[in-house]
């Protein structure tokens, strides 16, 4: 993607305790045609914060539109990896901090 691609950069921590709230901001990016998912903003997330990347990858196909996250935390990578479904989510790794 390049610059000027709508985008969704979530602040602070995307665990259990915020994700209802963001889903609700992240779902609203989508329905404004967010293409860039920017985690460099997030110091920790948990199950929650990974479930909710995989609503916004599944909402995106679903409008036949590609997206891209970067700056994913190694920790959220981490248990993504754990459960095995780092292969579904579109992590752009040439991102500064992917």
């Amino acid at each position: 993607m390049t610059a000027g691609t709508p985008g969704w950069r979530p602040t602070g921590p995307l665990t259990l305790e915020t994700a209802g709230a963001a889903l609700a901001e992240a779902r609203r990016a989508v329905a404004d045609g967010v293409l860039r998912v920017d985690l460099s903003g997030v110091p920790q997330a948990d199950s929650a914060g990974l479930a909710l990347l995989l609503d916004i990858v599944r909402e995106v196909a679903r409008r036949g539109q590609a997206l891209d996250i970067v700056g994913m935390p190694a920790g959220l990578r981490s248990l993504a990896d754990l459960y095995g479904v780092t292969d579904l989510l579109p992590l752009d790794e040439a991102a500064p901090g992917a």
